[in-house]
């Protein structure tokens, strides 16, 4: 029976174009795809519309897949960033509706600075070569070791070691390059209001 199978079977059997196994690798995953990603954007239909999107996905890559759930979980991440980033400008509408009712609710601006500094991140990542990029999400957001991280990809621990440690250090001056210019653009703002003039991008 195909649910008593692992995840590296079923993928083995679906990469020969089973689609009964790879409908079992949804059945095994659908549920707690779902819960995973509707507890983070709190909207049912989008939920389910990106989930059958990722499975999508996953069947056209199904070819190129070493491990079922890495790539689920990337996926996830992936398109819950997506449609936080595309949802930006109605998010900050409808938190601003619910603090009139809410005064405890964190104000928009938060938020909205948190979806900004997610954008910095992926965009630094997507700038790292494809070593380095493999070894940040597989120690960050696979939470892989790194001797696990050396053998999946057959690198010295070492170089993995030396590559995380460049990939933090990119991310870490890229946000510290954005926090700059927003703390610049506040001090800036306090000043021209306390002197009684007026901002202009």
């Amino acid at each position: 029976m195909m649910e008593n199978l692992t995840d590296a079977e079923l993928l083995s059997l679906a990469q020969t174009d089973d689609e009964k196994a790879f409908e079992a690798i949804m059945y095994r995953y659908n549920i707690q795809l779902y819960k995973y990603i509707y507890t983070r954007i709190r909207n049912e239909h989008d939920a389910k519309d990106l989930l059958q999107e990722i499975f999508i996905s996953c069947w056209k890559n199904r070819h190129t897949i070493n491990n079922i759930a890495a790539y689920l979980k990337r996926s996830v991440h992936y398109a819950i960033i997506d449609w936080q980033v595309g949802n930006k400008k109605a998010l900050a509408r409808n938190t601003t509706l619910e603090e009139k009712d809410e005064p405890t609710t964190y104000p928009v601006e938060n938020q909205l600075i948190s979806l900004e500094i997610k954008e910095e991140v992926e965009t630094e990542i997507s700038k790292m070569n494809d070593t380095m990029r493999k070894i940040f999400v597989s120690s960050r957001w696979e939470s892989k070791s790194i001797p696990e991280i050396a053998r999946e990809y057959g690198l010295s621990e070492q170089t993995v070691k030396n590559n995380l440690s460049m990939a933090l250090k990119r991310i870490r001056l890229r946000l510290a390059a954005y926090f700059f210019t927003v703390i610049y653009i506040l001090l800036t703002l306090s000043l021209q209001f306390l002197n009684g003039t007026t901002f202009h991008c």
